[in-house]
C-alpha cells in the first residue's frame, strides 16, 4: 500500500488520531477531529493537548503521558474530557503508543473516540442503583422496627447481630459481597416473629413447651414472608438457618455441617453471643464471659469453628464491644 492509501485511510477513519510530540505539543490532528469535537485540524496543530483537557483530568493525562515516554513502544490507555469547539466536554477514550523512537513518525500516536453517551449512561445508571439501594435499605430498616417494636426486650438485638456478624466475616477475610449478603439477613433475621403473639414474646417468665415452639417457628415464618424476594445474596436461607446447629440439633429443618450456610453459622454464633449477653422479658442477662464459653466449649459441635475463632479473638484481642 502506497502513502496515499494510508493517508486516505487515515483521514477516513472514525477515531481521532493525533500525534504529540515530546513536550505534549500537538504535530498531527487527522480530519475526524471536525465530526467530534468541531475543530478543524489547523485550529489544534501546535498547541498543547493539555490546553483542551478539563483541569479535573490533567493530572491524569500529565501521568500517564510521563509514563509513556519513558518507554519506546509502549502503549496506555485512558479517559479524558477534551473541551468541544463549542464549550462543552466530551468524553474520550484514548490509546497511546509511544513512537519517538521510530524518525518516521516521532511522536505519540492517540487513537481516541468520543464515548460520551457511554459515560452518561454509566452515570445514570449507577444513580439508579443507589435510589435502589436506597430504597432496599429503608425496606430492610423498615422490617427490622417491625420485628423489634413486637419484643420491646429485643430493641437493638438485631443490629447488634449485625454488628458482630460483619465483624467476624471480615476477621474471617469474607469477600465484601458476601459480608453485604451478613449485614441485610442480620438486620431483620428476627422478622419472623410478627407472628407470634404479642404476649409471649413480652412474657416475663419462663416459656412452655408449646410457646416456645411458637417463638421457634419463626425462621419459617421469616422465610415464608420473604420468599418472593430476590435478593443478590441467599439472604432468606440464612435467615432461615441462623437457627440450625453443626450436630443437627439447631431448628428448623435439623440441618447439620456443611449444609448450612457459612453466612447462617455466622449469624448464628452472633445471635447466640448478643442474645445471652443481653436481658431478656423471660431472664436476666446471663453475661458476655458465658456466653463467649458457651462457643468455645462447643466450638466444632454447635458452631463453626472458624467463626467461633474469629469471635473469640474481636471479644479478646481486639477490644470489640455491642455498644
Amino acid at each position: 500500500m502506497n502513502e496515499a492509501c494510508f493517508q486516505s485511510l487515515i483521514e477516513n477513519a472514525v477515531d481521532i488520531i493525533t500525534v504529540l510530540d515530546g513536550d505534549g505539543i500537538i504535530r498531527y490532528e487527522s480530519s475526524s477531529i471536525e465530526c467530534v469535537l468541531g475543530y478543524e485540524p489547523e485550529e489544534l496543530v501546535g498547541k498543547s493537548v493539555l490546553e483542551f483537557v478539563h483541569p479535573d483530568d490533567v493530572a491524569t493525562v500529565m501521568n500517564v503521558f510521563n509514563d509513556g515516554i519513558q518507554i519506546p513502544g509502549c502503549m496506555l490507555s485512558l479517559e479524558f474530557r477534551f473541551q468541544h469547539k463549542d464549550g462543552s466536554w466530551c468524553d474520550l477514550e484514548s490509546v497511546a503508543k509511544n513512537l519517538l523512537d521510530q524518525p518516521a513518525v516521532a511522536g505519540i500516536v492517540l487513537h481516541s473516540r468520543d464515548i460520551t453517551e457511554r459515560v452518561r449512561a454509566e452515570e445514570e445508571l449507577r444513580q439508579r442503583f443507589e435510589q435502589l439501594q436506597r430504597t432496599l435499605d429503608g425496606t430492610i430498616k423498615a422490617l427490622a422496627k417491625i420485628a423489634e417494636q413486637r419484643e420491646p426486650y429485643v430493641a437493638g438485638h438485631q443490629r447488634r447481630v449485625t454488628r458482630l456478624a460483619c465483624a467476624m466475616a471480615r476477621e474471617m477475610s469474607l469477600p465484601e459481597g458476601q459480608i453485604e449478603g451478613i449485614r441485610v439477613a442480620g438486620t431483620f433475621h428476627d422478622v419472623g416473629k410478627v407472628s407470634a403473639p404479642v404476649e409471649i414474646l413480652s412474657k416475663p417468665g419462663p416459656l412452655n413447651d408449646l410457646e416456645f415452639g411458637l417463638v421457634k417457628a419463626h425462621p419459617q415464618a421469616g422465610r415464608d414472608l420473604l420468599k418472593m424476594t430476590d435478593f443478590p445474596w441467599p439472604v432468606v436461607q440464612v435467615l432461615y438457618q441462623h437457627h440450625e446447629r453443626l450436630d443437627g440439633s439447631g431448628y428448623p429443618r435439623g440441618l447439620a455441617g456443611r449444609n448450612i450456610l457459612l453466612e447462617a453459622r455466622i449469624l448464628g454464633i452472633a445471635d447466640v453471643v448478643e442474645a445471652m449477653s443481653h436481658r431478656r422479658s423471660y431472664r436476666s442477662a446471663l453475661g458476655l464471659d458465658k456466653a463467649l464459653e458457651e462457643i468455645w466449649r462447643n466450638k466444632g459441635v454447635l458452631y463453626d469453628h472458624r467463626g467461633v475463632d474469629a469471635c473469640l479473638k474481636l471479644f479478646t484481642e481486639k477490644g470489640f464491644t455491642f455498644n
